[in-house]
């Protein structure tokens, strides 16, 4: 039976390694930063109407999977609980077993990383000031809302 993983955090968190371990797996990897930069994307900063195209298109690709009973990761920061909550009842109106699976680590570790990344399909790079206001308005889940914590501080996203 197919099963969506939700992966939620901030960037530099880990998501995406993750995800590749996920995808290595034979999870199918939904991803907003793969589809905006095959579009074209290189700033990190599509515009709206991108990114409901992209939103439209994973829906779609979701629900082609889950038909075939692939399994599925999105890889996503889902920053807030009503981003989460419309993934959720995406995945519910198909039937399909979703986890949330939330990927942390301490803001050093996520300015690191962004530091250290190439521009590419997974890896946009941010100044510290944008990536400390992204990281100071995330919506973390809270108690009412099911979920899993990956702490990826000490090395690179520990396999689920």
């Amino acid at each position: 039976m197919a099963q969506v993983t939700l992966l939620c955090g901030p960037a530099g968190a880990g998501k995406s390694t993750l995800a590749r371990q996920l995808e290595a797996a034979g999870a199918l990897v939904l991803s907003y930063d793969r589809e905006s930069w095959a579009r074209g994307v290189r700033d990190g900063l599509p515009s709206v109407e991108l990114m409901h195209e992209i939103d439209v298109d994973l829906h779609e690709r979701l629900a082609e999977a889950v038909a075939a009973d692939r399994s599925v990761v999105l890889d996503a920061s889902l920053s807030t609980r009503a981003v989460r909550d419309r993934w959720r009842m995406r995945c519910g109106a198909m039937g399909v077993s979703v986890e949330l699976v939330v990927v942390r680590a301490p803001f050093e570790v996520l300015l690191e990383r962004v530091r250290a990344r190439t521009p590419g399909d997974e890896s946009v790079p941010f100044e510290e000031a944008t990536l400390a206001a992204y990281v100071a308005e995330f919506e973390w889940p809270g108690e009412h809302e099911a979920h899993r914590t990956v702490d990826t501080a000490a090395g690179p996203a520990a396999r689920p």
